[in-house]
């Protein structure tokens, strides 16, 4: 998997929290640029989330099938829930890892 998918699939959740959080800390007097940064930020954290984890994952669980003897159960796809993406990626790299 492309590292750079895999940290959108970890991280891409934990920026829209942290853009909300943002914009609900600057309260009624946000400045136009804080506003136009929280769009940008919420836009790019839901397109990692909702668009491009899923196809990485699905990519990366047939690309896994076709190298090894290992294929990743269709429980593998929780990844990409928010608050069990941390557990099951950490369960899931340390079974690739020993499997390769």
């Amino acid at each position: 998997m492309n590292a750079l998918v895999f940290l959108g699939i970890l991280f891409g959740p934990l920026v829209l929290v942290v853009s909300y959080l943002f914009t609900a800390a600057t309260g009624p007097s946000v400045p136009t640029w804080a506003d136009a940064a929280g769009v940008a930020i919420r836009f790019y954290g839901t397109a990692l989330a909702v668009i491009v984890g899923p196809v990485a994952l699905h990519l990366d669980r047939i690309s896994l099938a076709k190298r090894s003897n290992w294929i990743p159960s269709p429980l593998y796809y929780l990844i990409a829930i928010p608050f069990l993406s941390i557990p099951i990626s950490f369960i899931y790299l340390v079974r690739r890892l020993t499997s390769a």
